[in-house]
């Protein structure tokens, strides 16, 4: 009788919300391609971008895309975040 939750809020209520996550400081440390595995598995929807330090990073912001900075040996240096 009563009325069925949407998954969006069930999958919040659970704890589980991998859908609207938005960076990865957890892969801070990693190799570049295991955290780009990572992201894609948390977010499908977006596409994942390689920098390696000091080369400069885009400026504009893009909902689709997460970047990854990484050091001389492919490293996460930085928190991939959505931008």
């Amino acid at each position: 009788m009563g009325r069925a939750i949407p998954p969006r809020a069930a999958a919040a209520i659970a704890g589980d919300e991998d859908d609207d996550k938005s960076s990865w400081p957890e892969v801070v440390g990693w190799v570049m391609l295991n955290a780009a595995d990572k992201i894609n598995s948390d977010r499908p929807d977006v596409s994942v971008a390689f920098y390696m330090l000091p080369t400069p990073l885009p400026t504009d912001y893009d909902a689709n895309r997460v970047i990854i900075v990484g050091d001389e040996r492919s490293v996460v240096v930085r928190t991939p975040v959505i931008g």
